[in-house]
């Protein structure tokens, strides 16, 4: 997912050049101790395999997909389909836009589909971007996720990270219990060459609106993740 995420969820754009002139493509393999998406598990506590392939035209546009292995309280796992495509500009120097759109789609459990736009602003260290969907996970709830996100370099090697989102149901159905959900994380990733290798510290709240499934696991965890582009 940008961010998330496409974490859905969202992930910026991955960048290999193909060649001047040409969009930039490249793919990313993730091993995850567990799939967290704004603080809660998508894969009910257990390990997930993500496959990722974004694109970044010359122009500002940029576009990808991800497949991940997902359990949302059934007994066999299931895929999480996620596309997401944008346009990204600059407005100073150091500060940049960006703005777009995420689909996502299991592959069993159909009626959690659901879309979101999103936009924001980038710097060279930080992003905040404000999302909205019209029906949340299917729930027919409207909902508006903002979140703030920081990667500062400790050395040529490892960076720190941090997270910080809230879900606010705005609309749709009647809410079921409180209308905003806070999540957020820290971590340390350390990368060479083509590979990464991140642990972090993940906690978020547990809104009504999200499937049971999803809901199942622990409030808070450690994610062990190593990732490979190519």
């Amino acid at each position: 997912m940008p961010a998330t995420g496409l974490r859905v969820a969202l992930v910026p754009p991955l960048v290999l050049a193909c060649g001047a002139a040409f969009a930039q493509v490249g793919w990313n393999i993730a091993f995850l101790s567990d799939d967290r998406y704004r603080g809660v598990s998508l894969s009910d506590g257990q390990p997930a395999v993500r496959l990722s392939v974004g694109f970044d035209a010359p122009s500002g546009w940029f576009g990808g997909a991800s497949l991940t292995s997902v359990s949302l309280g059934q007994d066999e796992r299931q895929l999480q389909m996620l596309g997401y495509g944008g346009f990204v500009g600059r407005l100073t120097d150091r500060l940049g836009w960006e703005a777009g759109v995420i689909a996502v789609h299991y592959t069993a459990d159909t009626r959690y589909d659901y879309g979101e736009a999103f936009a924001g602003l980038t710097g060279e260290r930080w992003n905040l971007r404000v999302h909205y969907a019209p029906d949340y996970f299917g729930s027919g709830a409207r909902t508006v996720y903002t979140e703030f996100n920081v990667g500062l370099p400790l050395s040529q090697m490892t960076r720190a990270t941090a997270h910080a989102g809230a879900l606010v149901q705005v609309g749709g159905v009647p809410a079921a219990g409180e209308r905003t959900t806070l999540d957020g994380s820290l971590g340390l990733a350390v990368g060479r060459d083509a590979w990464e290798v991140r642990l972090e510290w993940v906690a978020g709240g547990r809104a009504p609106i999200h499937p049971i499934g999803y809901r199942r696991a622990a409030s808070s965890a450690l994610v062990l993740s190593a990732s490979l582009a190519f």
